[in-house]
């Protein structure tokens, strides 16, 4: 009787040797520096970090952000209004709010030394993404960040159980993996021993490096091979759905006061990290005693694809001074016509250009009302 007990103690003794010792040696080697395997997110960090003091101005978003502002077009706005910026768009496919705020410090630790603006897109109120054991959830699940998502989780109150367990779940799944080392495992066995290219899953979505790059960052749907099929997806199965929700709005917006229209209720967990993205910025403003803003922006989404009532209570909460909003179909109606989008949640190139003309012509505003002065702040090659 004791023997089975004894064999059972040393095994449980040994998964948990294995389980910290696997998890210290992560930490004392951690991740490269240079981000890997991750597809356009290593390629954009990469050059980033090579190139951080060019720039005065960062865009850092989901894919809305990605592909929906062009630098090249804000840039060259802000000069003829007299304002030398140079920007660069850090938009991530598929990145949710708290993902963003573990790359801003990621960027804010490399000490830029130019950077004056930070737009953040946090229009992805989400714990998570469900694909908890992709390569790019598993990287940015470090333990801070885990332990930040299921204090979060915790004390979100509009979710129950049924909802909060699945999150708490996948959180655990993407920390339990990059803990463990089995992302990177899984990433040499797939590339060294199998052979496989995975800096894309989708090679319809492939993009080209080089003009992701030559187009500082920002890549439009347009130029992917799979953009055809998208949108006749969209227009065959979408098309209906979002029409509805744009009539939808349209009358609710005719109807009531446009700050009280967007009422859905926000999750603590999208307002605290909000709370804690603007309180980044502020310590490293305060170590560099050097100006640096925080510029909050919806980009032009109906309600019924992403609840950014969080950024509305943030803003009325205090936690962030800056929010330039774009969601009203009343008044941008020409960015939610069907030739300006790809499908109900992005833009195409045509629209991505004229919004980022409304953006610039809203920041140039901000600044001239503000009093502020940007002329010659960073060379433009």
């Amino acid at each position: 009787m004791l023997r089975p007990l004894v064999m059972f103690g040393y095994s449980l003794i040994f998964l948990i040797t294995i389980f910290v010792s696997s998890g210290l040696l992560n930490t004392v080697i951690p991740y490269s520096k240079t981000i890997q395997n991750l597809g356009e997110i290593s390629v954009k960090w990469q050059y980033f970090t090579e190139h951080k003091d060019d720039y005065n101005a960062i865009f850092l978003g989901p894919s809305t952000t990605y592909f929906g502002v062009v630098p090249k077009i804000f840039d060259e706005y802000m000069t003829k209004e007299g304002k030398s910026v140079k920007s660069f768009n850090f938009g991530i496919a598929g990145a949710n709010v708290s993902e963003l705020d573990f790359y801003l410090q990621k960027i804010l630790d490399l000490k830029p030394a130019n950077l004056k603006w930070i737009f953040l897109d946090c229009s992805v109120d989400l714990f998570t993404n469900f694909g908890s054991t992709s390569a790019q959830e598993i990287y940015w699940h470090t333990p801070r960040k885990t332990i930040e998502n299921f204090q979060l989780i915790w004390e979100s109150s509009i979710d129950n159980w049924q909802v909060k367990v699945p999150y708490i779940y996948a959180n655990f799944q993407s920390f339990i993996y990059r803990w463990l080392g089995l992302g990177q495992l899984s990433t040499f066995w797939q590339e060294r021993i199998l052979n496989l290219d995975l800096s894309n899953a989708d090679p319809l979505a492939k993009v080209s490096e080089d003009r992701l790059l030559q187009e500082s960052g920002y890549y439009a749907i347009d130029w992917q091979k799979k953009a055809e099929k998208w949108q006749t997806l969209f227009r065959t199965n979408g098309l209906d759905t979002y029409l509805k929700h744009l009539k939808n709005e349209q009358t609710k917006l005719a109807n009531l006061n446009s700050e009280n229209t967007f009422n859905k209720t926000s999750t603590i967990y999208g307002v605290k990290m909000m709370e804690n993205i603007s309180s980044q910025i502020e310590k490293q403003q305060q170590i560099n005693n050097k100006k640096l803003e925080a510029i909050f922006f919806i980009p032009p989404l109906l309600e019924a694809d992403s609840n950014y009532s969080a950024l509305y209570k943030a803003y009325d909460s205090g936690y962030i001074n800056t929010l330039f909003a774009f969601n009203n179909v009343n008044i941008f109606t020409n960015l939610y016509e069907l030739n300006r989008r790809i499908d109900s949640a992005h833009l195409n190139h045509q629209g991505a250009q004229e919004f980022t003309l409304l953006l610039a012509s809203r920041f140039t505003e901000y600044l001239n009302n503000s009093g502020q002065q940007v002329a010659n702040s960073v060379k433009l090659e």
